[in-house]
């Protein structure tokens, strides 16, 4: 038996295993680009290793994409396979538990709810609470995402390794949740402690953006720039908040120069890089700057592959926005009786989540992009106010509040305003 720096135990006899497995904590608390080859090397050291197959998974289900959330079925299997051969804690079996709620039975909500269990077990599983915070933002609840990490932090010591990164987190859900003053100042203390702590950080801009204060989140991101190295994909939604800051104060030469050198730099297969991209995209055009065909061409083309996932309701919205915006009306027709097809199937949370609010608001997306304003406005108006169950934060979501308000202009709603 190994114990990691807080104390867990880990099942395993193997230290260079232990050691590797809290270096992918890390990498997954610091948004590092390495995580995965962290975790391949605890892996290596310890095929058996329950704790580490079970994060694997769960971060394979967080990915949002089939291919990925069918290899994590993989992983489930190896973890069961560790927990039978060698056995393995209570916390183990519960990582494992959450894991098999998702990926056999779509159960996000069951997995969070596993997750956080642990978490109440020990406070200090600092793995299983940023995955559940994870699975909670995809769910868009805010409120629970808030709420495990303030029963969790009072017990933690600031010396404990990780701490800064939670601190990171908690900036984050309490600005999720309205307390957007406290946010910035929590997220700058996480930042102070682990200038890498890129969620922290990101926290922050959210914060100075809801704040209205546009050149301010410049200087920020701009101050955060030289610690962006080692960083994961996340950068690129790092560069997309400062495209949106850009946007908001006119420059709109920056904003595309943002997307096409740094959030779309090179076409990437990730479902969180293609709903930045798209979502800048749709609020540059809305804007009046022509981003011309080939860029929503490059997006579709990716969308139409993922067209059939529906891992995820938030990425569904981007992946009609793309084929909308493309000019693919079979696809979009074949994405849209997918989503109905998925809500009607209630096979999980997602499509509880498509059945109750995503199939409207994706008819509403189509039919904005496509011009038919009077649909549009009625669409998103009926789905706006449960909207964040679809998953994303405030900021990510505004873009759907956009469409509404540019689509009710256009169709003389009264009182509607744009621009």
């Amino acid at each position: 038996m190994q114990h990691d720096p807080r104390g867990l135990a880990i099942t395993t006899d193997n230290a260079l295993a232990a050691q590797a497995l809290d270096g992918a904590v890390m990498g997954l608390l610091a948004q590092r680009a390495d995580t995965g080859a962290r975790l391949a090397a605890a892996l290596a050291a310890d095929p058996l290793l329950v704790a580490g197959h079970a994060m694997a998974g769960l971060s394979q289900m967080i990915a949002a994409r089939r291919p990925l959330m069918e290899m994590a079925g993989t992983s489930l299997a190896a973890a069961r396979a560790g927990l039978a051969m060698r056995g393995g804690t209570p916390r183990e079996r519960a990582l494992v538990q959450a894991l098999a709620a998702w990926q056999e039975g779509g159960a996000m909500e069951r997995a969070a709810d596993g997750l956080e269990a642990i978490v109440q077990e020990d406070p200090h599983d600092v793995l299983a609470l940023r995955l559940s915070h994870g699975i909670r933002f995809m769910l868009g609840d805010a409120a629970a995402m808030r709420n495990a990490l303030e029963q969790a932090l009072p017990r933690w010591d600031a010396a404990m390794p990780g701490y800064s990164y939670l601190l990171g987190c908690h900036a984050f859900a309490l600005e999720e949740t309205g307390d957007v003053r406290r946010a910035e100042i929590i997220g700058r203390e996480a930042v102070t402690m682990a200038p890498d702590d890129l969620w922290g950080a990101h926290a922050v801009a959210h914060a100075l953006g809801e704040q209205g204060r546009m050149r301010e989140g410049i200087a920020w991101l701009r101050w955060l720039e030289p610690h962006l190295a080692g960083g994961s994909n996340f950068v690129r939604h790092v560069h997309w908040h400062q495209a949106l800051f850009h946007l908001a104060l006119g420059q709109k030469a920056a904003a595309l120069a943002l997307h096409d050198t740094r959030v779309w730099a090179t076409p990437s297969e990730d479902v969180r890089d293609l709903t930045n991209a798209a979502s800048l995209l749709w609020r540059l055009e809305a804007h009046g700057v022509a981003v011309g065909a080939r860029r929503w061409q490059e997006l579709a083309d990716i969308a139409e592959q993922r067209s059939g996932d529906h891992a995820w309701a938030f990425a569904d919205l981007h992946h009609v926005l793309c084929l909308a915006a493309a000019g693919r009306r079979e696809a979009l027709a074949e994405m849209l009786l997918g989503i109905a097809g998925h809500a009607a199937g209630r096979g999980g949370d997602v499509a509880r989540v498509h059945e109750a609010v995503g199939l409207d608001a994706a008819r509403g997306v189509a039919a904005a992009v496509s011009g038919d304003a009077a649909r549009a406005e009625r669409l998103l108006s009926a789905a706006l106010p449960r909207l964040h169950e679809t998953g994303g934060s405030h900021a990510q979501r505004a873009l759907f509040q956009a469409m509404r308000d540019r689509a009710a202009a256009q169709a003389g709603v009264a009182g509607a305003g744009w621009g």
